[in-house]
């Protein structure tokens, strides 16, 4: 997250999903996404969100590492319960 100032903040991330009836991340449809949320009169509002593919094209090692971290996460939120 990185603040674009007092009433503006940027949220970037990479995202991963475990199908329905599936134990592990699907590499196919991880995304990237990005949220900019603003304060108006004291509330924060989403004012964009993007979400596109994670593509990498050309560089199978950012795929790889990608989905190893969505399932470094998914591991984590298992343990927690």
């Amino acid at each position: 997250m990185r603040s674009l100032g007092a009433d503006a903040a940027l949220l970037r991330a990479r995202v991963g999903m475990v199908p329905p009836g599936q134990a592990d991340v699907n590499p196919a449809v991880n995304a990237v996404q990005s949220l900019v949320a603003v304060r108006r009169d004291g509330v924060w509002r989403v004012a964009l969100f993007h979400n596109t593919p994670a593509q990498y094209h050309g560089r199978p090692d950012l795929a790889d590492a990608h989905t190893a971290q969505m399932r470094e996460a998914l591991g984590a939120s298992a343990a927690r319960g």
